[in-house]
């Protein structure tokens, strides 16, 4: 059993416990015994408990949403986050493509294009395990020390 079904049937027999006590309720007004029911009724609670840790189970083996998996698509993310760099060789072409498509669609029709970039920014988001790829690039004030630019 996947998880979704076992939290369905927890739903299901939530529902039914709670039928059985209204049914309770009525049979206990019209001055009816109710031992039967209540043993019914503490059998559908035993199988709920053992819905509920079999549930937990299945939750824990599953992946949580930072672990491995990100809208449903794997991650292929270790280490720091990663941002475009235009001038880097490295970037395959489909990078390259979708950096030219996202910028080229902020100079289009605001509705009819914002989808798209959404779809970039959320593949982005799942491939390389940053949203902000194409955009937000941390700057640092001045250049880099290393490169002997200071004299």
């Amino acid at each position: 059993m996947d998880l979704e079904h076992v939290r369905a049937e927890i739903e299901r027999m939530r529902l039914q416990v709670n039928r059985q006590k209204k049914e309770i309720l009525q049979l206990q007004r019209a001055g009816i015994p109710t031992a039967a029911a209540e043993l019914l009724l503490a059998r559908m609670h035993t199988t709920i408990d053992g819905l509920c840790e079999k549930r937990d189970q299945l939750r824990k083996a599953e992946p949580g949403p930072g672990e491995g998996r990100c809208f449903g698509w794997p991650t292929m993310v270790s280490g720091p986050l990663r941002w475009y760099e235009h001038d880097d060789p490295a970037n395959p072409p489909w990078i390259k493509a979708l950096a030219e498509v996202r910028h080229l669609a902020t100079r289009e029709c605001y509705p009819h294009v914002q989808a798209i970039i959404v779809s970039i920014d959320q593949y982005a988001e799942a491939a390389l395990g940053n949203r902000d790829y194409f955009l937000n690039k941390p700057y640092s004030i001045g250049g880099s020390r290393k490169s002997g630019g200071v004299p």
